[in-house]
């Protein structure tokens, strides 16, 4: 036989102590403010929790209505804060636009001698960087690179000239803030050279 213990409960009647004897694995409670209140625990956990007191039911009330809804914040440095990452999540995702690329051949089996030019220029005011590459006969001197604004007047580039190695190959990748460009050759020689440029 299980072990058996004495609880003393308050007579609300009587106003005194007296023992409770614990004869099964169920209490039994024969007063009736104490079973409606045992009524009233079990109530609450098996089911919904019965709050009585209105500034607890307002509070109460409030939680429920965030967790199934909107967060309500009344703080306004808080709500600033909210709006701003609401509006960083909910704002127009940008995508940068599809690269585009182009070529123009600038002198194509065109036979040239020191000072000449080729014999065409490369629009590259949309692009970023671009390449020169080529061939030619002649390979003792340097190619040139000269630049514009408006395709017209020309200026050289700096120190940036193109050296052909002992094949006749020659080439250089640059960044482009210029609009035009094109090459001066420094000898003479039959020359290949195609510019290409991305954005």
């Amino acid at each position: 036989m299980s072990a058996h213990g004495v609880i003393h409960i308050l007579d609300s009647t009587s106003g005194k102590a007296r023992p409770l004897k614990l004869t099964s694995d169920k209490l039994g409670v024969n007063d009736s403010v104490a079973q409606a209140s045992l009524t009233n625990i079990e109530s609450s956990l098996t089911s919904t929790l019965i709050v009585e007191d209105s500034v607890a039911q307002g509070s109460l009330s409030n939680i429920e209505s965030s967790l199934t809804s909107t967060l309500m914040v009344e703080d306004s440095v808080a709500q600033g804060s909210l709006s701003n990452i609401e509006s960083s999540l909910a704002g127009t995702l940008t995508t940068t636009s599809a690269v585009t690329k182009s070529a123009t051949q600038i002198a194509n089996s065109q036979s040239v001698i020191s000072g000449d030019f080729s014999s065409s220029s490369h629009n590259c005011s949309s692009e970023r960087e671009l390449v020169i590459a080529g061939t030619t006969t002649d390979m003792s001197n340097n190619i040139d690179i000269w630049i514009s604004n408006d395709n017209s007047t020309y200026y050289k580039y700096g120190s940036q000239s193109m050296y052909p190695d002992s094949s006749g190959n020659f080439g250089i990748a640059l960044d482009c803030p210029f609009k035009y460009i094109k090459v001066k050759f420094n000898g003479s020689g039959t020359v290949n050279a195609l510019v290409m440029g991305s954005n």
